[in-house]
This record gives structure tokens, sequence and C-alpha cells, in this order.
């Protein structure tokens, strides 16, 4: 018959091998749940770096195509430009706005003269002057010089002010912002069809 001590012995071993055994399956399910977590975070991040994607690219088509159907319809400057004037104002020039005008009139109907300017505003010591374009030319950034001389003719209550002009559309491709830089003038456009912003801010600052 197997003795005390052996029998005591073995179930000593058996029980360090059983403890060892389990020492590993714990290290096992600790290394699994690791890697499981691991690839759920990584499934979660994905799924939010495509959903995120998706609604960035859903977002600026619908600003396109809610651009575009304005434009067609003739009201960009009440639906898109005229209600992100003032706020880019305050964040670029940092004034704060006395008056503001949508589609001022002038009229003087002893000359025949009638003259529609598209937005203005009006700070302490300086004065905005917005044209809209909805298909920007090279020939309407003389025009609009030559526009904003009149205005001053016609309002000579802001001939004080520092005239800033600002011209607006959709959309301007490069080459255009460049000749409106040279032209001291801002190029007021959706910046990647996310927000509208003055384009050349800085090129027109430092001129």
């Amino acid at each position: 018959m197997e003795k005390l001590e052996e029998r005591v012995e073995r179930l000593e071993r058996l029980a360090e091998y059983f403890i060892e055994e389990m020492a590993d399956f714990k290290k096992w399910v600790v290394r699994f749940l690791s890697e499981y977590k691991r690839e759920v975070d990584r499934q979660i991040r994905e799924y939010k770096e495509d959903t995120n994607k998706k609604i960035e690219e859903y977002r600026k088509e619908n600003n396109k195509r809610w651009g575009e159907l304005v434009n067609k319809l003739g009201t960009i400057v009440e639906d898109i430009i005229y209600p992100a004037f003032r706020p880019v104002i305050r964040k670029y020039f940092g004034c704060e706005l006395e008056k503001t005008f949508m589609r001022l009139e002038y009229t003087n109907r002893q000359k025949g003269i009638y003259e529609e300017f598209d937005a203005v505003a009006v700070c302490e010591d300086k004065v905005f002057l917005l044209e809209v374009k909805s298909t920007p030319r090279e020939k309407h950034i003389e025009e609009f010089k030559e526009k904003a001389n009149r205005f001053l003719q016609y309002f000579p209550e802001f001939a004080g002010k520092r005239l800033i002009l600002i011209m607006a559309s959709l959309s301007f491709n490069e080459d255009f912002i460049k000749q409106l830089s040279k032209a001291n003038i801002y190029a007021m456009a959706y910046r990647e069809w996310e927000y509208m912003d003055i384009l050349n801010f800085e090129e027109v600052k430092d001129a």
C-alpha cells in the first residue's frame, strides 16, 4: 500500500502542476481578451472614421448642390452669402458692425441713375462693400472697382471710412483668387465646400 508520505507528495505535485496550468490558462485568457479588445477597438475606430468620412462627404455634396440650386434660383445673396457676411467680418476684421444692408439701392431719377449694391456693412472706421458673382469673370474685377468709386459718390457719408472690397461667389479658381489679391479685393467663397470664408486674407492684408 502506498505510503501516506508518497500520496501527499504526489498530491502536492499534482497541485503544483494544476497551479502552473491555471497560471498558463490565465495568461492565455488575458492575452486573448487583450487581443480581442484591440480588434474590437480597431473595428469601432474604422467604423467611426468611415462614418465621419461619409458624413463629411455628404455635407460637402449637400452644400454644393444647395449652392447650385440657389444659384439657379437667383437667391445666392439671401440664402448663402449674406448670412455669412457678418460672421466673416467679425472673424477677420474684429470690428463691431453698426449697420448692415442687403441689396442697398441708389436712385437718382433726374439723372436716370439706378444702382444696387449686393451687401454693405459699416463699422466705426470701415465700410465693407460686397459684390456677389455667380459666375466670376476677369472683367468683373475692374467693374467692381469702378462700382466702388460710384458707391462713395452716391453715399458721401461713408467717405471718411476705409473702404474694403469683398467679392463673393460659391467658389473661385486659384488664378482668379490671385487676380483679386493683386487688385486688393478679398475673395469670399466656400472653403472645401464646408463653410463660407475669406480665401486670400493674408495676401490682401499684407498688400
